[in-house]
């Protein structure tokens, strides 16, 4: 096995080694990492160029004290959210992953980010899940149809018997197309909607992943025993909800909070450290009781975490070496 050199990856490369079943185990051993002190950030925590209009551009890294491994992530996204231009045809990846070997300092991999971010993050919301929803859910409701949503059904149904799917979005296309190839390829009963509220009723489980720049959900559309995940870049739910849900978690506090939604909030005294039940780790390692009813209506919010990246990164640059998957770039 050759390993000298960098191997890169496209986002082909990683799609052919990245297990769906694999990255859920990885994600929910990434976040006991987090809570349990086994990650070294890197400081600061974001380097950012950040002009208010056109493309950002963010660094953000760790190294994982459970391998030989350091990490970080360089990603572009518009100021106005989002990593799509539709005025082109993309000319290169706007998201990579940097790997390097802690014991030898060498750079050893760059991989394209997209397909591997979006599993990670639909992983994470189906740790989450699997730890706070009530018994027998089965019917999801997807906001979204980006990349994100397109790892999140997938990844929630090898945890869930998901026997009915709902998805909306800002666009009748986008949704229409993503119940049917997604429905397709996955073999899932999704069907598209064309309202929020409609999406939501009856729903136990609800994955938002959009790039809305206002609320949209509104508190009375959530029903009881409703699990809600929300991943937006911005706040997605009424603010009512944060404080009205039965139970408030997040994946970490100390990074969670300094989310826009989080920070206005804290800052306008709406909601406090007081407000939160607890952190996903608590609830995963038994610190706290998770969902103690089925009629509790329970509301994450997440920011994910950069050492769950690196930790998947790490995994498909593992597998790719074992299968031969990638392009070397010689030494």
């Amino acid at each position: 096995m050759d390993t000298n050199g960098i191997l890169y990856l496209s986002n082909n490369d990683v799609k052919k080694v990245l297990d769906l079943g694999r990255a859920i185990e990885i994600t929910e051993q990434a976040l006991r990492d987090h809570s349990e002190g086994r990650v070294i950030w890197s400081t600061p925590e974001d380097l950012a160029i950040k002009p208010e209009q056109g493309w950002q551009s963010w660094v953000t890294g760790c190294a994982l004290s459970t391998e030989s491994v350091a990490g970080f992530r360089i990603r572009s996204i518009k100021a106005a959210g989002g990593s799509r231009d539709t005025s082109r045809p993309p000319r290169g990846p706007r998201r990579i992953l940097i790997l390097s070997d802690s014991d030898g300092g060498e750079i050893r991999a760059i991989m394209d980010e997209d397909w591997c971010h979006a599993v990670r993050t639909a992983a994470a919301a189906t740790v989450a899940m699997r730890v706070l929803a009530r018994k027998g859910a089965a019917t999801m409701a997807m906001l979204g149809a980006g990349d994100t949503a397109r790892a999140a059904v997938p990844v929630m149904a090898r945890a869930f018997p998901l026997k009915e799917i709902r998805v909306t979005s800002r666009t009748p296309e986008s949704r229409q197309n993503y119940a049917t190839e997604i429905g397709k390829e996955y073999g899932l009963n999704i069907r598209s909607v064309d309202s929020t509220e409609d999406a939501l009723r009856g729903a136990d489980l609800v994955v938002s992943a959009t790039t809305t720049s206002t609320p949209f959900v509104k508190n009375s559309w959530l029903g009881e025993g409703v699990t809600v995940y929300s991943i937006g870049k911005n706040q997605e739910m009424e603010s009512d909800f944060y404080r009205k849900a039965d139970k408030f978690v997040v994946d970490s506090w100390v990074h969670c909070k300094n989310k826009s939604d989080m920070q206005r909030m804290l800052k306008e005294n709406f909601l406090s450290e007081k407000d939160l039940y607890a952190e996903l780790p608590e609830l995963l390692s038994g610190k706290k009781p998770a969902r103690q009813s089925d009629r509790e209506r329970i509301f994450i919010r997440a920011i994910g975490l950069v050492n769950q990246d690196i930790a998947m990164a790490n995994y498909i640059y593992r597998q790719a070496l074992e299968t031969g998957v990638g392009t070397r770039l010689p030494y």
